[in-house]
């Protein structure tokens, strides 16, 4: 009983401890592409990890992200993460998507100056399913599970897409930015349609 329980506990601390370390590293220590490579890291304990570049992106036309990304020089991605726990069952029981914006500047619409340092939160949802996967894998989860995340770091730029522009979104569906801040739904968007397409979970 007590080493099923810590096998269980201890799971969970490490997936914490992950979630933790990732939402403390300043911007410029985690970019979109770093934080790629620290889900690619979760290959070790049985996740299949496939990470999306840009060019991938731009082939499976995830307008609303790409949007998102296009003002930095910071390239985006999106990285799944597959747990299978039961290999009698060729389905997902569970999915979960998170942000990753890594820094927020609020784009063309920027935010104001105080407090815009802790917009390198943005991205703890992505963190924090990172965290769930490692748990899983290290706890040996009797389900099939797949985390997403989108990944992008959204600044302003001569190449920043502004309030009036319109995108095309992974689904087909247009949409129209009134707001460059309103940056989190767009990434959402695409992670969600894809997520939902590709695993039907």
């Amino acid at each position: 009983l007590v080493k099923r329980k810590w096998i269980r506990l201890n799971a969970i601390s490490q997936g914490v401890f992950l979630t933790r370390d990732l939402v403390s590293e300043p911007a410029n220590n985690l970019t979109p592409m770093l934080l790629a490579k620290e889900a690619a890291k979760l290959k070790k304990y049985g996740l299949k990890v496939t990470i999306l570049d840009e060019t991938k992106l731009k082939k499976l036309k995830m307008g609303a992200l790409l949007g998102v990304a296009q003002g930095s020089v910071n390239k985006p991605y999106v990285v799944t993460m597959e747990w299978i726990g039961n290999k009698n069952k060729n389905s997902f029981d569970y999915s979960f998507v998170g942000k990753g914006v890594t820094f927020d500047t609020g784009g063309i619409s920027i935010k104001p100056s105080n407090g815009m340092e802790e917009m390198k939160y943005d991205m703890g949802g992505s963190a924090v399913v990172l965290g769930l996967m490692k748990a899983l894998a290290i706890g040996k989860s009797k389900s099939n599970v797949v985390g997403v995340v989108g990944l992008v770091e959204n600044m302003p730029s001569g190449n920043a897409q502004r309030p009036g522009d319109i995108v095309k979104s992974y689904s087909g569906k247009t949409i129209e930015i009134l707001n460059t801040d309103a940056e989190g739904r767009l990434v959402l968007a695409d992670a969600l349609t894809f997520t939902e397409k590709k695993f039907k979970p």
